[in-house]
């Protein structure tokens, strides 16, 4: 039963079995030999007939229709739910990530302030080392010139 009937032909048989049904004999008679004749020149034989009656009937868009959107509702419901979770996932992973560019731009600060004041930190000690030299040599040069006798005038010699 993979092929697919045309929907005037089915509008055709139903009005035709609705005939046989709800007529006197006589129509239904009739009814029931233009079914006959139709099904004939479609090739249709009385088991196609019979399934495509079944599929018709078995349908579930024809039949179930209420069970089938609620079995959509709550598909969608639960999708949405699912959807209300990501969106709170989403927003949990924002935080994180201002949280961590925050974090990296004041790590950014510290480095780029670390490397500025570099530079004074080697002049400033140059600058003590060079002071702590200058120091020990005058307070070198007080202690021997207060600690050694007093030189000879030797001049004195020469004339």
């Amino acid at each position: 039963m993979g092929e697919a009937f045309d929907p005037k032909d089915i509008k055709v048989l139903s009005d035709i079995l609705a005939l046989v049904l709800e007529e006197s004999s006589g129509s239904a008679q009739n009814a029931l030999d233009a079914l006959r004749t139709r099904a004939q020149r479609n090739a249709l034989t009385g088991g196609a007939l019979k399934n495509l009656f079944i599929s018709l009937a078995t349908d579930p868009m024809r039949t179930g229709a209420s069970a089938r959107e609620a079995q959509l509702r709550q598909v969608i419901a639960r999708l949405e739910g699912e959807l209300r979770t990501q969106q709170i996932k989403v927003r949990t992973v924002q935080a994180d990530l201002s949280r961590t560019q925050r974090d990296a731009y004041s790590l950014q600060a510290e480095v780029v302030t670390n490397k500025a004041q570099q530079p004074w930190r080697y002049i400033a000690i140059a600058f003590g080392v060079s002071a702590g030299l200058l120091l020990g040599i005058a307070v070198t040069q007080l202690y021997h010139s207060l600690t050694d006798p007093p030189p000879i005038d030797r001049s004195i010699y020469l004339r």
